[in-house]
């Protein structure tokens, strides 16, 4: 294992190309990323770092405006092994760089939830967990734009990377012992194709505080707003909340106002004039949109023995993930467990949709839960110790 103190450094383009044939050939590598992302539209990438089993590198894309599309391409290539740890952000990097999706990312984070470690769990902690490492993170505020780093900033951007191979190893032993191993690809590919592209869409409207009174053609002019505001921010190079924060795009939408007068009138929305002349245009034609073309409406509220049954369901899947050493985090969340409440309420079983009912989840609790829901096995409450578990007989 190379010494952390020792990381390579590229800061010119023919080395930085050099190093990318290298990876491809190698195969498998492990890769993180520094970046700023609070000032602009998309994120500044400051820092790559790569490591195999035999090197280090650290690569400076801001020292020579270094062309690092190559290391995106090698990213979303699924003929080679990518080692990350929590890569959601690399994985978005990647996606707003070359319009395509990573391939081939195996996350650290989601094994660990998968072998009893817990999900999400920190670098710092996974490296002591599997490896017998501490790290030394003194540079979490560090503004990674400016120039020159130090030696300081160069080793902690090393580290970051340079113990993720090893952990790898340790990991993948420890998921075939508990025949794992598939579970976690199968995740790990899952989050690579999720990784996000654009801002607007009904799953962001979801996110919007207040959205979820929205009406239907109200909901449709919040959709227009956000593609609007992702669309501004991009020009501005600014935050998407920066260009319009999400309450005043709730708002917008609620009020339906294609005045700009009106729309200029609202406190704490600070655009150009040509900017609110176009919120008032894009309100107009939403409103013109007909039935068909509005989002669906939230549900209403479950009734009660739905909700009873989601919140048995919870300590059940809860009980048995501390019982198997998967972490409940990796395995559900409320709207998955609410979903799957809903198709065994509405007898839709086989619906796509329904997390736990696909791939590694079905596997791991979906017998259980039919078997529960159709009453093939009870449950009693064991105490032990002062402590209480469930046991299905």
């Amino acid at each position: 294992m190379p010494s952390r103190l020792n990381p390579s450094v590229i800061t010119s383009q023919a080395p930085f190309d050099d190093l990318i044939d290298a990876l491809r050939r190698e195969g498998t590598f492990a890769f993180d990323t520094e970046f700023v992302g609070e000032d602009a539209y998309r994120p500044i990438l400051c820092l790559l770092q790569v490591a195999t089993p035999t090197l280090v590198v650290v690569i400076d894309p801001l020292a020579q405006d270094l062309d690092v599309t190559g290391f995106w391409r090698l990213i979303a290539d699924p003929q080679s092994r990518k080692i990350v740890h929590a890569g959601g952000e690399d994985f978005a990097l990647c996606r707003q760089t070359i319009e395509t999706p990573p391939a081939g990312v195996l996350d650290l984070q989601i094994a660990a939830g998968f072998v009893g470690f817990g999900y999400p769990i920190s670098l710092s902690r996974l490296a002591r967990l599997t490896v017998r490492k501490k790290l030394h993170k003194t540079q979490t505020l560090t503004d990674w734009r400016r120039r020159p780093l130090g030696d300081e900033q160069i080793h902690y951007a090393a580290e970051d990377v340079v113990h993720l191979p090893a952990m790898y190893d340790a990991l993948e032993a420890r998921l075939r012992k508990a025949d794992r191993y598939d579970w976690f690809v199968e995740e790990s590919t899952a989050r690579c194709a999720d990784a996000p592209v654009t801002a607007s869409g009904p799953d962001k409207v979801r996110k919007l505080k207040g959205a979820n009174s929205l009406a239907p053609q109200t909901r449709a002019i919040a959709d227009a707003l956000l593609a609007l505001r992702d669309e501004i921010a991009g020009q501005l190079n600014r935050p998407v909340r920066a260009v319009l924060r999400d309450h005043l795009v709730v708002e917008l939408a609620r009020r339906g106002w294609t005045d700009p007068g009106k729309i200029r009138s609202l406190r704490g929305l600070n655009l150009a004039a040509r900017h609110v002349q176009r919120i008032a245009e894009t309100i107009h034609a939403a409103l013109r949109l007909p039935p068909e073309a509005w989002p669906p409406a939230e549900p209403d509220a479950a009734p009660a023995d739905e909700d009873m049954l989601l919140t048995l369901l919870t300590a059940i899947l809860r009980d048995e993930c501390e019982r198997s050493r998967i972490a409940y985090g990796l395995l559900a969340s409320r709207q998955d467990l609410r979903e799957y409440v809903k198709s065994w309420v509405d007898r839709t079983g086989g619906s796509d949709h329904v997390a736990l009912r696909h791939g590694w989840r079905a596997q791991a609790v979906g017998d259980l839960l039919d078997d529960l829901l159709s009453g093939a096995r009870g449950i009693r409450v064991i105490r032990a110790d002062d402590r209480f578990s469930l046991r299905f007989e």
